[in-house]
């Protein structure tokens, strides 16, 4: 799954130079061999810069998703939110610095302890010095691609995968975030104008004797090609919906026909979600359908729905 908590992404030249500054920990050191001394005090700055940038490294690597171990609603919603080839890349791109880092820190040592003069020991040095800058530098761009996810995962609910799934969806504006502040403990910003919800709302109620989880998905529209929004709330429609609620606005407030508010809602049945229609905005217009009718603005009908939603996870 999807960690709340992402580590913090460094750039390279931060990483380069914390690591340089570590080494002014390395104290001097008393030996009757200058050369003895001198290779001491390099081998400890390298095993430090080595630590120091492996240490920020592995944070990183260990501390974001790898996309085979997401469920499905988590590899969707990756894959809507950063381009996976990408991101994957600049995973194992992170993952083969560390080992680059090694490698070159071993063989640095390798050489200074067999070396025989000072001029051997500081061109060892120097060349893990160089090798090692370079490798952090070409880490540069998979470093922004892994701190622009990191900004992007912060637009997911954390999900309780042990708990059914009610789903608010519906064309843009017809009320859904109104609808989630009423029926969970949830308060989201409601805007006055249209396309305001692009992330995943997620609240908690009562249906009956369970706890249920209510997500209030982007606004969609009934047509083929579907834009980044959209993509979020059909991922989340078809993984982890137990419930649908097709949340529909008779009086057109929101600014779209009531037909083809209509033709949603059997659009996503006849992909054989569970729906469930509703009318919102019953204090404007009173239509004579059979469909459930409420107010998210006077609250009528709200304790209705609550119940039918708990018969309808029962069933």
């Amino acid at each position: 799954m999807i960690p709340e908590k992402i580590p913090t992404v460094l750039g390279s030249k931060e990483i380069i130079e914390k690591s340089f500054k570590n080494t002014n920990r390395v104290q001097d050191i008393y030996k009757p061999n200058f050369l003895d001394k001198l290779k001491t005090l390099s081998i400890e700055k390298i095993k430090i810069m080595e630590a120091t940038s492996k240490r920020v490294l592995n944070r990183i690597y260990n501390g974001f998703p790898k996309i085979d171990d997401l469920d499905r609603f988590e590899k969707d919603m990756l894959f809507i939110l950063v381009n996976g080839r990408e991101y994957e890349r600049a995973l194992n791109n992170v993952r083969w610095a560390t080992s680059k880092i090694t490698e070159f820190a071993t063989n640095s040592i390798r050489g200074i302890k067999k070396a025989r003069n000072q001029d051997a020991i500081s061109r060892f040095r120097s060349s893990f010095y160089g090798r090692f800058a370079s490798v952090i530098e070409d880490l540069d761009e998979s470093l922004s691609i892994l701190r622009n996810a990191r900004e992007k995962f912060k637009e997911l609910p954390s999900m309780r995968t042990d708990l059914k799934t009610v789903i608010i969806a519906g064309f843009p504006n017809v009320g859904k975030s109104s609808l989630i502040s009423k029926l969970t403990n949830l308060k989201p910003k409601i805007a006055q104008y249209p396309f305001t919800t692009e992330g995943i709302n997620q609240g908690m109620m009562k249906a009956g004797n369970q706890l249920v989880q209510v997500l209030d998905v982007p606004g969609l529209l009934n047509r083929r090609e579907h834009n980044q929004i959209e993509k979020k709330a059909i991922a989340a429609i078809n993984n982890i919906g137990s419930l649908v609620i097709c949340l529909m606005d008779p009086s057109e407030v929101c600014g779209y026909r009531i037909e083809d508010q209509k033709n949603l809602c059997e659009t996503l049945k006849s992909e054989g979600k569970n729906v469930f229609i509703v009318e919102n905005k019953s204090d404007l217009v009173d239509t004579k359908s059979e469909n459930l009718k409420i107010s998210c603005f006077t609250g009528a009908g709200i304790e209705e729905l609550r119940m039918k939603i708990g018969e309808k996870l029962h069933d």
